[in-house]
């Protein structure tokens, strides 16, 4: 980049001192979360299946690489490379090129107005700038009071900013149809309503009733359907039943648990009930799962 004096001497003199530019609808992170994780084996913590998180996730690999697998996407996330995960996504990591690492990751709430979707299953380089405002952004979120809350806020935002600016013209692909569904709920105006029913099965080991969830709402249970079919395209039945079997997937993957302590765990009547849903859902039996079999685009547990 050209010096400062260098740059100020390229600035014009404006036709109007007292009209400059305007800021455009900005739209800033909230309730912002820093942290680092220094080993693989730490990244899969704690192992109670895949982790579904209502906010973003900023991963950034400083050191060692390590494949990301958000959805039903395998992303190979290199060292010196970063990756957006959204809202309501499941991920895991697995491949570990090395057990030691450096990885920082931001955790954050956004509105989401569009302008990240190029980012979502993509990912890309850190370069210089960004890590300059990544030490920025660690060094004043070390630092306590409003101030230092705001400058965090502000950098984060200019961290994102110069992430997505590469991408800005890039094409969105690779979506899951989970991943899909999702943003159609978001299109049609459901994310409040999605993001509490979310966060209630997060709360409990095992997913609430419906009945439980409306009354944790203030609403009666069938309106409670109906407006989770309305504004998220599908039913809450199905959307439960397929939190419940992407909790037992990740138990699969990352757990050495039998097949019928993870039914019972992600609330299936009967093993036998379990494997004919994850079968119904993944064209593949837990078992065969378990061992590395490649799990086929999910069938029915989206639909309508």
């Amino acid at each position: 980049m050209p010096s400062l004096e260098k740059l100020l001497a390229l600035l014009p003199s404006p036709a109007h001192p007292l009209a400059g530019r305007r800021a455009t609808t900005l739209v800033l992170p909230d309730n912002i979360a820093c942290f680092c994780r220094r080993s693989a084996s730490g990244l899969n913590r704690p192992q109670r299946g895949r982790a579904l998180h209502h906010r973003f996730v900023l991963m950034l690999a400083l050191r060692t690489g390590v494949t990301v697998r958000v959805d039903d996407t395998d992303v190979s996330l290199g060292e010196g490379k970063g990756l957006l995960v959204f809202p309501f996504q499941f991920h895991d990591y697995m491949d570990a090129r090395r057990e030691a690492l450096q990885w920082l990751f931001i955790t954050f709430d956004m509105v989401n107005d569009g302008s990240l979707e190029a980012l979502r299953y993509q990912p890309f380089d850190i370069t210089p700038d960004m890590v300059r405002i990544m030490a920025d952004l660690v060094a004043v979120y070390l630092k306590t009071g409003a101030t230092a809350d705001d400058l965090t806020t502000l950098l984060l935002a200019l961290l994102l900013a110069h992430i997505k600016r590469p991408r800005a013209g890039a094409r969105k692909r690779g979506q899951s149809p989970a991943a899909s569904t999702l943003a159609g709920g978001r299109a049609a105006g459901g994310p409040g309503l999605m993001t509490k029913v979310n966060e209630l099965a997060e709360e409990r080991a095992l997913p609430p009733s419906v009945k439980e969830m409306a009354a944790a709402l203030g609403i009666s249970a069938s309106h409670l359907r109906t407006r989770f079919r309305e504004s998220c395209g599908v039913t809450i039945g199905r959307h439960v039943r397929w939190l419940r079997l992407e909790k037992a997937r990740g138990l699969l993957r990352l757990s050495t648990r039998r097949v019928s302590e993870i039914a019972e765990m992600c609330g299936f009547s009967s093993v036998y009930t379990f494997s004919r849903a994850f079968h119904a859902a993944y064209s593949v039996a837990p078992l065969e799962y378990r061992k590395g079999a490649h799990i086929q685009p999910r069938k029915s547990t989206r639909r309508r």
